[in-house]
């Protein structure tokens, strides 16, 4: 029984150092997504619907 709980424990500490190292580095991420994305200009194209070479279905 102790070995049993012995393990549970040490699983219980090993998964919260992993939570707690993703959050860290979840946010510092985040962070410098943010800054991309504003730095960043995207070029939209507008749709060409009246010259397309597909017929309707229906």
């Amino acid at each position: 029984m102790v070995t049993f709980f012995s393990i549970l424990f040490v699983l219980i500490v090993i998964n919260a150092l992993l939570f707690i190292v993703s959050f860290s580095s979840n946010s510092i991420k985040k962070e410098k997504s943010v800054k991309n994305i504003s730095e960043s200009t995207t070029v939209i194209f507008p749709l060409d619907l009246i010259n397309s070479k597909y017929k309707k279905a229906v």
